[in-house]
């Protein structure tokens, strides 16, 4: 969803150990497989990125790191997210937050600390184990930012979103569950410790913003 078939040319630019930067150019043939399970990136490109830094995962620029769905496997990329194109190329924060923004609101309301708001979201584990998902509910997530209650990487991402923006995110175990991970309860399925998450956040309301509650549709 939101690619066109054809040959798409990737240039991904990554800083080694030693500081030298190169350019990785990356062609990669985009199959109905691949439009149907990724949607905004292409698995073939994660492999030879990989082959030509391996030790790009701590080093990249916040721009050229791995998207987040590049390391996920099988099945599970379908399982867990249909993302749609990126409108904006991912962005690392200082945290390591890396984050690409799918639907872009330039003109929406940021929030603030105290301010309610409501998202919708998916999110599981890089073998495509989804954990939790409100997209589909009756009801999105109602929340009063800044409050704690959540992950730290959300906490950290909400207040960078626009009303009506929605946001692709990777969470690093830090700002997760740690090694500790989280056990299994109820309705909530264990995650492992030290796992990396992946997120599809979706800023769906914003009470007492412009009148009443306003869903998206």
């Amino acid at each position: 969803r939101g690619l066109r078939g054809g040959a798409i040319n990737l240039v991904r630019r990554y800083t080694s150990t030693h500081g030298a930067v190169r350019d990785v150019a990356v062609t990669a043939a985009v199959t109905a497989t691949m439009r149907a399970s990724i949607a905004f990136c292409l698995a073939s490109t994660a492999a030879a990125f990989q082959s030509a830094a391996p030790q790009a995962h701590s080093t990249a620029l916040c721009a050229t790191r791995m998207r987040p769905v590049d390391v996920l496997k099988g099945a599970g990329v379908a399982a867990l997210l249909a993302f749609a194109a990126p409108a904006q190329a991912a962005q690392r924060t200082q945290s390591g937050l890396i984050y690409e923004v799918q639907k872009s609101n330039p003109k929406g309301k940021q929030p603030v600390k105290g301010d309610l708001i409501a998202i919708r979201f998916k999110g599981a584990t890089t073998d495509g184990n989804v954990f939790d998902d409100t997209t589909k509910t009756d009801e999105p997530l109602y929340y009063r930012v800044g409050t704690g209650s959540l992950i730290a990487g959300i906490e950290e991402i909400l207040p960078m979103m626009r009303y009506k923006e929605k946001w692709a995110v990777q969470i690093p175990a830090n700002l997760a569950f740690g090694s500790a991970g989280r056990k299994a309860s109820a309705g909530k399925p264990r995650i492992p410790g030290g796992a990396d998450l992946y997120y599809e956040i979706d800023f769906v309301a914003f009470p007492g913003f412009e009148g009443d509650i306003y869903l998206q549709d």
